[in-house]
């Protein structure tokens, strides 16, 4: 899925919540309450690496990547509205 992109040594960084979301698809909030629930959880088990800036949560784009291929549930396709 998503972890399929190569990510050259270079651009391993960490992204905030806006841009994980551009990245991966998922939602801004969803990305934020699991943001919200790893941190926490002790560092040494959190399968994404995470820090906080201020009030704002800043993600390790490579563990999110491999988040999303081995543990993810979604992205889930927009709603159709009836």
């Amino acid at each position: 899925m998503f972890a399929l992109i190569e990510i050259p040594e270079d651009k391993k960084v960490w992204v905030i919540i806006g841009e994980a979301a551009e990245i991966t698809g998922y939602h801004p909030n969803y990305l934020q309450k699991m943001a919200r629930k790893m941190w926490l959880q002790p560092e040494e088990e959190r399968l994404i690496q995470l820090r906080k800036r201020g009030s704002r949560y800043e993600l390790w784009l490579p563990d999110l990547l491999d988040y999303i291929e081995n543990h993810g549930y979604g992205p889930y396709p927009p709603r159709k509205s009836s």
